[in-house]
């Protein structure tokens, strides 16, 4: 039986780095809420779990850019969350607790910040057995004050679990190597699995394991023997089985699977919006990500850790180089890159660190006359500053990023200034700037953003779709990532100059010292520039655009918003493109129609309602239409034949025989007024008082 690290034994100066860990992670752990700034992918899958709206649930994650285990270790959160809220009273039942999603994220965050808890602890654990004490707190040390690492406990996202099941896969590793017991590789076998199961980057792994399994092999000829040795083959295919029963939708929807898989392969292939060619992935990491979060002294410490371990010459030592070398060289393959992608060999960076320090403390004190001949507390102070030095950088990083966490946040003030000045039912466009006003009291229309291929979405960032909406809001969020490379997104940056040119800004905030978060700026367009028509120059943009679904369902929504607005030219001029396209959209036809007819314009709308009942006949509600314009044009002969036609498709269409009442007694056909009220009073039985106020009309005529 595998069991994970006992904490009986031990010593005070780890329990004190995991309490002093525990204190920074749980610190600011509620930052934000109730706005939930971040993706929270994990947490909002695991929700989807619980089938809202439906019986039972549903465990079709429907989501494959990442493996399931983060979504299911967050739906076994919330349903402990839950029950301890019903017990104490708090949820009398499920219902209450469905309400609303943000009670979770403190549930949530708490589950990542445990999983890099554990992380430190497996770090000190490996360090001890296989290294120093010594090196084991300094290791431990390190990560307790990573900024990194706190920055993502704070964070609900898949990586901090793949980082403790990484660094747990290499313990066992390391262990497996010391002493080739079948209980290790199996051990390694479910771990692998596990990370692998968190983030598909945990596949790394499988060639860490294989490479140190060749290692214990002093020969080629052994080694390759020792790839059909059965606790060798068994562990693979422990770590294979862990994922698939962790994964199962994988293969049940493989289609669904496929798709989203590569789109993160393409997505890692190509880079995203804000990611400068000018900078490779490797510079980006090795002179940027790791040092920032290390500190650049014990970053410099980590090649002195590095060129120790190859000067000791002992395989076992290897295996702290072996794997975060793995790993470099494939994300550094990957336009894409972010800090958190090499958050899983920060622990081994860490360990090596610890290695190259405990090597520069043994140098000094066989070099250093003063340190070699000194007292024992003159050696402990020089080891004490040395420590601090090496910490100070990651220690000021973390407390200035915690500090952020305390702060107001832009989006927080920008929304309440929204609430308070801006009146309800405002119509506002916005983009994926974390300014959540969807809570009924606005109409918010999305300007669509795309991260990955941006230039897809260009044609929406015209300011002139936007200038009969109440409210434009820009943020520095993807107005700076274009400003980054100004050649090549200089249509996107033109948005942004139109409307500082052309529009009323009436709100602007920017982060400082005492507020974190975006730039804001809201604009209002300038009611003595207003336009009846779009110039046809805006629909040619579409034309070069692979984008149809997101064009069609964009203009549909516009054209809805410039209706209720009472744009009714640039309401006809949008679904006419549309209907160019969609000729088919009957549903969209008849609004052009009832459009047209309202604006007087009768032969077109009827034209277009003619197209519509020729494609299907049976539309009740567009006879209705097209009689009222033929009335209005004094053609009752056509206008009653649309009405009684409509009632041909539906006998208990009511606006039909209201229609022809008001129709025959316009013409004084008081024989056909009879008939239609008596047809009338037939379809209305059962509703007792629409019959008896119907057969009054009819008393009445007699």
């Amino acid at each position: 039986m595998i069991k994970f690290p006992k904490i009986e034994k031990i010593n005070l100066s780890l329990l004190f780095i995991l309490i002093f860990s525990f204190i920074l992670r749980i610190w600011q752990i509620g930052w934000g809420l109730p706005e939930l700034y971040e993706e929270a992918t994990p947490l909002r899958i695991a929700w989807g779990f619980w089938n809202w709206g439906n019986s039972g649930l549903n465990l079709n994650p429907n989501f494959f850019n990442y493996p399931a285990l983060t979504f299911y270790i967050q739906f076994i959160g919330q349903v402990i969350h839950y029950g301890i809220g019903n017990l104490a009273g708090y949820y009398p039942n499920l219902n209450s607790f469905g309400t609303t999603i943000t009670p979770l994220a403190h549930t949530a965050r708490i589950i990542d910040l445990l999983f890099d808890i554990l992380t430190i602890l497996v770090v000190y654990k490996l360090a001890s057995e296989f290294f120093n004490k010594r090196t084991a707190i300094i290791a431990s040390l390190i990560l307790a004050l990573n900024p990194l690492h706190i920055k993502f406990a704070h964070l609900i996202q898949v990586d901090t679990a793949l980082t403790f099941f990484s660094t747990l896969s290499t313990y066992y590793i390391f262990k497996l190597f010391n002493d080739p017991k079948p209980k290790w590789y199996y051990a390694a076998g479910i771990s692998m699995g596990l990370a692998v199961s968190s983030k598909y980057t945990g596949a790394f792994l499988l060639l860490f394991f294989a490479i140190a399994h060749l290692l214990r092999f002093k020969n080629s000829r052994d080694a390759l023997s020792g790839l059909y040795r059965q606790e060798f083959i068994v562990a693979i295919l422990i770590s294979v089985l862990v994922f698939v029963l962790l994964n199962p939708y994988i293969l049940l929807t493989p289609n669904a699977f496929e798709k989203d898989f590569s789109f993160e392969q393409q997505h890692m292939a190509s880079g995203h919006l804000g990611i400068s060619e000018s900078q490779s992935t490797l510079s980006y990491y090795f002179l940027d990500a790791i040092p920032s979060n290390f500190g650049w002294l014990f970053y410099g410490i980590i090649f002195i850790g590095i060129a120790s371990i190859l000067k000791l010459k002992e395989r076992i030592n290897y295996l702290t180089l072996i794997y975060p070398l793995i790993f470099l060289i494939f994300v550094s393959t990957w336009i894409m890159r972010a800090e958190r992608y090499i958050l899983p060999i920060f622990p081994v960076f860490a360990l090596i660190g610890a290695i190259g320090t405990d090597y520069l403390i043994n140098w000094v004190n066989k070099r250093i006359v003063f340190i070699k001949t000194g007292s024992h507390s003159v050696k402990t102070i020089f080891y004490a500053i040395f420590v601090l030095l090496i910490l100070l950088q990651p220690t000021l990083d973390s407390i200035a990023y915690l500090k952020t966490l305390s702060l107001p946040d832009t989006r927080a003030i920008t929304k309440e200034w929204i609430k308070n000045n801006i009146p309800k039912s405002s119509i506002i466009a916005t983009g994926p700037y974390g300014v959540d006003i969807r809570d009924g009291s606005y109409r918010i229309f999305d300007i669509p953003f795309l991260a990955f291929e941006s230039e897809r979405v260009i044609p929406f960032y015209d300011s002139r779709w936007y200038e009969d909406l109440d409210l434009v809001v820009t943020s520095s969020y993807d107005r700076d990532r274009y400003a980054s490379e100004p050649q090549r997104y200089k249509d996107f940056l033109s948005y942004y100059d139109s409307l500082n040119l052309n529009w009323e800004l009436i709100f602007e905030i920017k982060p400082n010292e005492s507020q974190t978060g975006h730039e804001f700026r809201l604009y209002k367009y300038r009611a003595s520039k207003y336009k009846e028509t779009f110039t046809p120059e805006l629909f040619q943009r579409f034309n070069a655009s692979p984008e149809s679904s997101r064009i069609s369902n964009f203009l549909k929504e516009l054209a809805d918003i410039l209706i209720k607005k009472g744009r009714s030219k640039k309401a006809e001029q949008i679904i006419n493109e549309i209907l160019t396209v969609e000729y088919e959209n009957l549903p969209l036809r008849n609004q052009l129609g009832d459009l047209l007819i309202h604006d007087g314009k009768y032969e077109q709308g009827l034209n277009h309602l003619a197209i519509s009942i020729k494609q299907y006949p049976a539309q009740p509600q567009v006879y209705l239409i097209a009689s009222r314009a033929l009335r209005s044009l004094k053609k009752y002969t056509p206008a009653e034949a649309a009405l009684l036609k409509a009632l041909e498709y539906r006998n208990d269409f009511e606006p039909s025989y209201i229609e022809l009442i008001g129709l025959f007694k316009e013409t004084g056909e008081k024989g056909k007024l009879l008939d239609i009220l008596k047809r009338y009073y037939a379809s209305v039985q059962g509703n007792e008082k629409k019959a008896t106020e119907i057969k009054k009309q009819i008393d009445d005529l007699k």
